[in-house]
């Protein structure tokens, strides 16, 4: 390539064809200085009258191995007209080069014709920047019309991100993502490379307009190897979601939604492209029977022997179909059941951003104070008077049994189980974490019985309880701060940690004392990898913890009670009143939470555990990471001419060259035809993650530049992606996140060049969590970040 952007937007403007490139002049440092005069008489002359955007065009700005994308200023929307303002321009972009040391003479600046009102515009690369695989990835603004928004990395508008796989591309619908494809693939022919980052913009006509063109610099980061993989393993999904989509025997839909957020969301719990280890472990103890033996034990449908989690190249997505089956009353019609799960598989499919809400917004799984409304919107009109009624029968005798307790599906029994479950973990003590491999068959069959399937019950009577609320709060009995406080009003393990490690900073309780109730807890349940709380030396001793733990009883007052015993009798709700109902949210909120908080004690010994077995034979946690849990059991129940080291190394190593593949893979959180394989859109507040490094440090939110802390090995936190906080990078930072910005932002770029982990716009509720946080775990190749207090 040319030396400087200006001369390779020289050398290919005569011969682009599908590109309209906006007419531009450029000008090194030295002709500025010696005829400024002339230089602004042409800019007048060629661009009379028009808004002009001043670019920058250094000589180190593109190079081979480097890019400075974002790095120099560029001054848009100036007017031609105004000697005085080109000046002030043309000068803010050479002195703008002076921050990185003294400069040469054949730095360069473009006067361009500015563009605005755009259909979208961003940026695209040819390849995926973090890993070399076969994408277009496309990201783009195109809601502002502005034209820097994605770059600049600030935008609150749009800044979305798209990935094309190159060998698709012509299954593309949109004309205007097709306009811009069959430009970018001319462009590549005529710079005579498959590697580009590109600025463009699509004007409302739809041609496609170039700004600049540069080399991808991160190629020497890249897997090649994977790359090569992901055609064939592309193609192996797009034949399994074929049959997928299809009628099933013995369920109802005719065809389904996979999705990584409804139901028992995945993507949350595992990440979006887990190891092996977390990924069948999680299958194992939840997915692939627990599930559905919990909602039969409720009264609910369940389609028989399905597992509710498959694999797409190790990323975990949920066949909605299975769940709005076993959403659906035991004792309803197969026949408007089917038209039920069709109805709610279409609406998801129409509405995939209710992908994480399916169980509120998508289904109807309860009888609730607004069953009628509900019926209405969720129901499509597809129902008989008749039907409607018989669903609603259903749905309320379900409930009434699941609030009175009287089905083997009760808060009671399920909490029992639980404490079963903390009884046989108090008998084992810490002998658990070093019994031998055998102890593994009875630590899973005992985590299923008495801790994944009860909690799968309480976690259902916590979805109940949040729908009556909400229903509470229709019908106008309860307000919105209302159902705060009652959930405020709590006392929950939660509240309980907080409050010990409160004492434990204050040394009122030991650090042994602390860790015999805590010590188990990590941020990643099912992750290898992630440390437990008593494996962190200074946990709970660092930093000033000032959380406000006191807790106020919710009371109905009452009106309120005359209110809601006055919608339960006439609701037929016989049994049941305020009172009751009031300790029902309790008990099932609170249950939720110790539910997990028991369960997870066991999950966590399995995989200490497995962690000094594989010690014992030569492994690492990262190496048996990528093991799964039945190959680990198999080790136990058939023998082999192998050594354990050499059978279990074999099995980490196809595990981890998996993982990379399933890493570089690019899927839509909701999945619903096979166009979907290859044609990926992803919302902002998905986090686009740089690098595959994994990283556990301190984190620290920077609100501006000005103020500079100690950030080594830290975890930064900045709002937008701006190249203000370039600064940053001269010291050893662990690792970044951002609210704000995309794929291809600066920060996205600065992060891949230097092979810092890095989760570029997480979106507004996720960075507030982790602004709240004191240290951070992110895995950028599962797609994870989890918060610690």
């Amino acid at each position: 390539m040319s030396k400087t952007k200006a001369k390779t937007l020289d050398r290919i403007k005569d011969r682009i064809t599908h590109f309209n490139i906006p007419k531009f002049i450029y000008f090194d440092k030295s002709e500025w200085l010696r005829n400024k005069d002339e230089v602004l008489r042409k800019i007048q002359s060629e661009f009379c009258g028009s808004s002009l955007a001043v670019r920058s065009s250094a000589s180190d700005e593109d190079g081979a191995e480097r890019s400075m994308a974002g790095e120099y200023e560029s001054v848009l929307n100036v007017s031609s007209d105004n000697i005085g303002d080109i000046t002030s321009a043309v000068d803010r972009v050479f002195l703008s080069y002076q921050k990185n040391g003294e400069r040469v003479h054949d730095d360069e600046v473009i006067v361009q014709k500015m563009i605005n009102n755009t259909s979208l515009s961003g940026v695209i690369f040819t390849h995926d920047l973090n890993t070399g695989a076969p994408y277009y990835v496309v990201n783009y603004d195109d809601v502002s019309g502005k034209t820097d928004t994605v770059t600049s990395g600030g935008s609150k508008h749009s800044n979305r991100t798209l990935y094309i796989h190159r060998g698709t591309a012509d299954a593309l619908r949109s004309e205007r993502f097709q306009s811009l494809i069959r430009a970018v693939q001319d462009l590549e022919e005529i710079m005579e490379s498959r590697f580009l980052d590109i600025e463009f913009a699509v004007s409302r006509d739809l041609e496609p307009i170039l700004f600049q063109v540069r080399a991808i610099t991160t190629q020497p980061n890249w897997n090649r190897a994977v790359a090569k993989r992901i055609n064939a393993t592309l193609n192996g999904i797009q034949l399994f979601v074929r049959e997928k989509f299809r009628p099933m025997n013995g369920v109802y839909g005719k065809s389904t939604v996979l999705g990584q957020m409804p139901d028992w969301n995945p993507a949350e719990m595992i990440g979006r492209a887990p190891r092996n280890l977390a990924y069948s472990l999680y299958e194992k103890l939840i997915t692939e029977d627990a599930w559905r033996v919990a909602r039969e034990r409720m009264g609910y449908a369940v389609p028989a022997g399905q597992p509710l989690m498959v694999s797409l190249a190790g990323q975990p997505f949920i066949d909605t179909r299975l769940s709005f089956h076993s959403y659906l009353p035991g004792t309803l019609s197969d026949e408007i059941s089917e038209k039920l799960v069709d109805v709610w598989v279409k609406k998801l499919k129409d509405h995939p951003e209710l992908h994480d809400k399916v169980e509120f917004d998508v289904a109807i799984t309860i009888y609730s104070f607004d069953i009628d409304e509900k019926i209405k919107s969720h129901t499509g009109g597809m129902l008989t008077e008749k039907e409607t009624s018989e669903f609603k029968d259903s749905l309320h005798n379900l409930t009434h049994d699941l609030i009175l307790g009287t089905n083997k599906g009760s808060i009671d029994k399920a909490l029992a189980d639980i404490d079963y479950l903390g009884k046989r973990q108090s008998l084992a003590g810490e002998k658990a974490i070093d019994m031998d491999l055998n102890s593994l068959f009875t630590m899973i069959k005992d985590c299923i019985s008495y801790g994944t399937i009860p909690f799968s019950i309480l976690a259902r009577h916590g979805f109940i309880a949040r729908t009556i609320l909400i229903s509470l709060q229709k019908s106008g009995i309860f307000t919105a701060d209302d159902i705060g406080r009652l959930q405020r009003g709590i006392r929950t393990v939660a509240g309980d940690l907080v409050g010990d490690m409160i004492k434990l900073q204050n040394s009122e309780i030991g650090r042994d004392e602390f860790m015999e109730l805590y010590g188990h807890l990590r941020p990643g349940t099912y992750d290898i990898l992630s440390l437990r709380y008593d494996q962190i030396e200074d946990f709970g001793t660092n930093g000033q913890l000032s959380i406000d733990h006191e807790i106020e009883p919710f009371t109905l007052d009452t009106d309120k009670k005359e209110a809601i015993n006055k919608l339960l009798k006439a609701e037929g709700f016989e049994g049941i009143d305020a009172d009751f109902l009031h300790n029902y949210f309790q008990r099932a909120i609170a249950g939720r939470e110790y539910g997990k908080f028991i369960f997870t004690r066991t999950v966590s010994n399995m995989l200490e555990l497995i962690a000094n077995f594989a010690e014992l034979n030569g492994l690492s946690r990262d190496e048996v990471s990528h093991i799964k849990i039945d190959d680990i059991l198999a080790i136990a129940t058939a023998s082999d001419e192998k050594s354990i080291e050499d059978r279990l190394r074999n099995k980490a190593e196809e595990g981890a060259e998996f993982h990379n593949v399933s890493s570089a893979i690019r899927l839509p959180q909701v999945l619903f035809d096979e166009e979907g394989v290859h044609v990926v859109p992803f919302q902002v507040s998905h986090p686009n993650f740089i690098t595959d490094k994994r990283v556990d440090a301190e984190c620290i939110y920077l609100k501006s530049s000005s103020n500079l802390p100690e950030i080594e090995d830290k975890i930064i936190l900045i709002e937008s992606a701006d190249p203000g906080f370039d600064w940053i990078f001269a010291h050893k930072i662990a690792g970044l996140i951002t609210k704000f910005g995309g794929a291809n932002s600066h920060m996205a770029i600065r992060c891949a060049e230097f092979n810092i982990p890095a989760a570029i716009g997480c979106g507004e509720q996720r960075f507030e969590a982790c602004t709240k946080g004191r240290k951070i775990s992110m895995d950028c190749a599962a797609g994870l970040i989890q918060t610690q207090l």
